[in-house]
């Protein structure tokens, strides 16, 4: 005789009970499945009968025992940081190696925290636009035989301020996000 051929008693079907009532609440049965599989969890005489309520739900068997309680496994380990220094150094980075600093960060120290990687994040695409804003302009400038070259000081002057208020923002703990960005990397 298999163990899926044994009775159940009346504390396991009510365990079962316990455990669809907690899946609806989830919202992972909608009310007429749950009303099925309730149904079908109070008929049930053996352990096969009682398992089968679960079909889709469940990796494994009910649990036969009474005593347990359901319980929802532990949520994952998370870096609790801010991330505040890492992310202020991403901001800075840009200072003397432009977008290959914030590049760096968000490869290695954003994999671990997601909250550096948000600020790696912002400072690279900020530095990657920037960078294409120099290069537009380059070109541009070229076009016109020069006569928009007066332009690359007050872009030089914008990208010196707003890299150096971003790390200080962040620095301060603000979400800081840059102006005039397009964020292609996520």
């Amino acid at each position: 005789m298999s163990t899926s051929e044994l009775l159940v008693t009346s504390a396991q079907r009510d365990r079962a009970v316990e455990i669809l009532k907690e899946m609806y609440a989830d919202g992972r049965l909608d009310h007429m499945e749950f009303d099925l599989r309730l149904d079908k969890a109070l008929k049930a005489r053996t352990r096969a009968e009682l398992n089968s309520t679960f079909d889709g739900l469940v990796a494994r068997p009910v649990p036969t025992f009474a005593p347990a309680a359901f319980t929802r496994p532990a949520p994952l380990q998370t870096y609790q940081g801010d991330g505040r220094g890492m992310g202020t150094i991403a901001h800075w980075l840009g200072y003397p190696t432009f977008f290959v600093g914030p590049a760096l960060v968000v490869a290695t120290a954003g994999q671990k925290n997601p909250a550096v990687r948000r600020h790696a994040v912002e400072a690279l695409n900020f530095q990657l636009t920037a960078a294409g804003a120099f290069a537009l302009l380059g070109v541009m400038t070229g076009f016109t035989h020069g006569f928009l070259g007066f332009l690359f000081p007050i872009l030089g002057i914008l990208w010196f301020l707003l890299t150096g208020i971003g790390g200080l923002a962040t620095a301060a703990g603000a979400k800081f996000r840059y102006p005039f960005t397009l964020r292609l990397i996520k």
